[in-house]
């Protein structure tokens, strides 16, 4: 199975900034990820002329599963 996270963030300047990130690992505990979240918003991984990191709007998990039929 395969699949991406898309988490996009709130920004100091009342925009929004987004991340995918392909093929993650689904085991890892909700606590891990959170930790990760807020390092990537401390140290604002994002160019600063948009804004800077201030939150996060939302994440979410997309699973694709194939199946081989023939």
């Amino acid at each position: 199975m395969t699949g991406h996270y898309s988490i996009v963030f709130n920004t100091t300047t009342g925009s929004r900034r987004s991340l995918r990130i392909s093929n993650p690992n689904t085991d890892l505990p909700l606590a891990t990820i959170q930790a990760a979240i807020g390092q990537m918003i401390q140290n604002d991984v994002f160019n600063q002329d948009k804004g800077g990191l201030e939150s996060v709007k939302r994440m979410e998990l997309t699973r694709i599963q194939h199946e081989i039929i023939l």
